[in-house]
Parts: structure tokens; C-alpha cells; sequence
């Protein structure tokens, strides 16, 4: 693809709808205007206002849903390619943040994923001191414990991480917080959605979580205790559930996704869907499971699963679900993976409300990569017009 020749295509929208799709709010619009005029550093200097992070959501975004699902060119079926120009300028834009002089206050930030990221950028560009502590040795949040190599190569998110060191935010690996660091002017917590929904099932072996399941691949290297499992199952349709079922099928597994809608309602990028059946995935659509069976020695062994209708939308804006009677059956199954979303787990240490802020997914919920970096800007903002009178 000529991304020169596709920016043209941007018809410069009065009312830019690929702005209004776009969680983090990016001048889509202007920095293509930018850069069909061959302004790369200015189409960059606008980009980063919102987005100082371009090789992240270039390739993570679910551009098909946001920006480029608002398009209006997508009308006819071809919407500007988004994406590929917002990648273009992340590869030939010269980096630049500068930092405002010291202004004597200082904040820090416990949680090293993109929003901690984005807050501490921000707030390092008004001068503020930022300590940030990341209880694991490496920056990046779930990027970096849960998406598989094989989706995203880091490389790019190593790129994100050395902005935010050279623009002089104190970085502490290693280091899980359990109790709030005094002498702060502020504190942000950015912790993420860390806890499995196990859906109230009895735990046994071989029911793991896809976080934990996604750690022990990506983080530990260690496919050992997957090494024996034959029929694989994975309980879920987002972008979890998928990277779970394409790490499990690049270690040889016969890999099944269980969804209880159909393909269309699934909250997966469908690029992520798309590739996972290339790479021979099998999907169980309209498909739930009702309850699980062990053998004599504790191991799971089989599934009961039920087959599902669809009814009107819901809250979510998608069908609504509800189990089909008498279609219930059962499956042989030694691994099931439990990919049907995460919570918050709120810490035990005291809270002082009046300079405790939350940011990204322990804030929001399980959400996205621009939304993580939306919300860790206006914190950033928020706590910068509170401390800074």
C-alpha cells in the first residue's frame, strides 16, 4: 500500500466521525491533512498531543470497530487505512517531548502498564517529578504479560518504554507495592484488572485462567504445565480469549473456542479472529458451558455444554443470549480456559482520598489500549490542575 496515496483519499470531514470512534480522541482528521502534505513532524507534534504512543495503536487498536469503522468512506466498504498512515508516522517521525522545568512537585504512579505510561509522560511534561513502580522487572502492563509474541512483536512496545525513560521518569521494576509511598503530592494507581472470572466454577486442575496461562508463556517461558493436554478448550470470544487459543495452538494443541453468541457479536478485533482460524483454531459458536467433571484422581475430563439463541440487544449493544432447551451434551476435555474477562481487585493498603487517583483499567475496567492512554492523560491532567495551583 502507497500510505502517501491513501492519505489523499481522507476527504477532510467538516465533522470527522473517525475522531468521534476513536477512544483517545486523536485529531485523525489534521494529522492526515498533515501528512498527505508530506509534514511528517507536524502530523507527529499533533499525534502525540493524545497519543504518544502511535507503535502501540497502530497495531493493537481495534481500528476496524474505531476510527476506521466511522470512516466515512466505509460507507462504499473502503475506509481510510487509518491505521497503516497513524504506523507510517510512528516509523518516520524524530521523537520529541520536551519537559517544563522542574515545578516542585512530585507524584508516583504504582502500575507500569500503558495508562501509568501515558500519566507519566504527561505529567513529566509539565515538570513534575514521576516515580514509577511496576511490580514485574519490564514496563507494559498486560502488553507485555499477555499478548503473544506471535501477535506483536515488542520491539514496539521496548519504543514506548524509552520515551517514557527519557523523558526522565524515575522507573522502580521489581518492586510490588503494598503500602502507599508517603511525601507525594499525589499517588495514581494504575493496577489494571488482574483478577479471573472463574464464572463460580469449582476449581480443579486443568481449569486455569487465561491471564495466568498467558504469564506463564510469555513471561516464564514455561509451556511445561500444558505439556499433556489433548483437548483444549477456550471459554470466551474478546482479544484474551484469542491469544490464549493461537499461544496453545502454536504448541500443537487441538484448540477450540467456546462462544455463547455468534462471530458477529464476538468483542474480539476480528483480524485476531481471522487469524486464529488461519492458523486452525476451531470455534464452538452459539456455545456455553454449563459444568465441569473430573476423574478419580481430580483432573478435569469432560464438559457439559449447552447450545444458545439469540434475542434482542442488551445493555451492551449486542444479542442477548439464552440456553436452547434439551441441546445440552458433553465433551472430553483435560484443559479449559477460563477467557471471559477480568476484574479489579482493590488493595488492602489505607487509601487517602484526597490525593489517591486511578487511571486505565483499574479505573475503568478491562477496556483497550488508546482508552488505557485516554484515561492516563486526564488523570495525568486532572492531578496536574489539582496540585499545581
Amino acid at each position: 500500500m502507497d500510505i502517501t496515496l491513501e492519505s489523499k483519499r481522507c476527504l477532510g470531514c467538516l465533522r470527522p466521525l473517525c475522531q468521534e470512534g476513536c477512544p483517545n480522541g486523536n485529531h485523525i482528521r489534521d494529522v492526515i491533512a498533515f501528512f498527505k502534505n508530506g509534514q511528517i513532524e507536524e502530523a507527529a507534534t499533533l499525534l502525540w498531543e493524545t497519543n504518544p504512543f502511535p507503535e502501540l495503536t497502530s497495531r493493537l487498536c481495534d481500528y476496524a470497530r474505531q476510527c476506521e469503522g466511522h470512516c466515512v468512506r466505509g460507507k462504499a466498504g473502503n475506509p481510510i487505512a487509518i491505521h497503516e498512515i497513524e504506523k507510517e508516522i510512528s516509523l518516520r517521525a524524530s521523537w520529541r517531548w520536551e519537559v517544563s522545568p522542574d515545578c516542585g512537585k512530585k507524584v508516583a504512579i504504582i502500575g507500569g502498564g500503558i495508562a501509568g505510561m501515558s500519566a507519566a509522560l504527561f505529567l513529566r511534561k509539565a515538570g513534575v517529578q514521576v516515580d514509577l513502580f511496576e511490580k514485574e522487572n519490564h514496563l507494559g502492563g498486560a502488553i507485555y504479560t499477555g499478548i503473544p509474541r506471535l501477535r506483536f512483536d515488542q520491539k514496539y512496545l521496548d519504543q514506548a518504554i524509552e520515551k517514557v525513560l527519557s523523558s526522565g521518569v524515575n522507573v522502580h521494576l521489581g518492586e510490588k507495592v503494598n503500602t502507599l509511598p508517603k511525601d507525594y503530592d499525589a499517588i495514581l494507581l494504575c493496577l489494571g484488572a488482574s483478577k479471573e472470572n472463574f464464572a463460580g466454577m469449582t476449581a480443579m486442575k486443568g481449569y486455569v485462567g487465561s491471564l495466568d496461562l498467558l504469564y506463564d508463556l510469555n513471561v516464564k517461558k514455561d509451556s511445561s504445565p500444558y505439556a499433556k493436554a489433548k483437548n483444549v478448550y477456550i471459554w470466551g470470544g474478546g482479544n484474551v480469549a484469542m491469544d490464549a487459543a493461537r499461544s496453545l495452538n502454536a504448541l500443537g494443541k487441538n484448540v477450540t473456542v467456546i462462544y455463547r453468541r455468534s462471530r458477529n457479536e464476538m468483542p474480539a478485533n476480528a483480524s485476531e479472529i481471522d487469524e486464529a482460524e488461519k492458523e486452525g483454531v476451531k470455534f464452538a459458536f452459539l456455545t456455553n458451558v454449563k459444568a465441569m467433571h473430573s476423574d478419580e484422581d481430580g483432573n478435569l475430563s469432560s464438559l457439559d455444554i449447552v447450545k444458545m439463541g439469540l434475542g434482542e440487544k442488551d445493555e451492551s449493544g449486542r444479542a442477548s443470549f439464552f440456553e436452547i432447551p434439551g441441546s445440552e451434551s458433553s465433551l472430553s476435555c483435560d484443559l479449559l480456559v477460563a477467557a471471559i474477562g477480568q476484574k479489579v481487585e482493590v488493595p488492602s493498603f489505607a487509601i487517602d482520598q484526597t490525593s489517591l487517583y486511578a487511571a486505565g483499567d483499574y479505573h475503568l475496567g478491562p477496556k483497550n489500549v488508546a482508552s488505557a492512554i485516554a484515561d492516563g492523560r486526564e488523570r495525568a491532567k486532572e492531578i496536574l490542575e489539582e496540585i499545581i495551583k
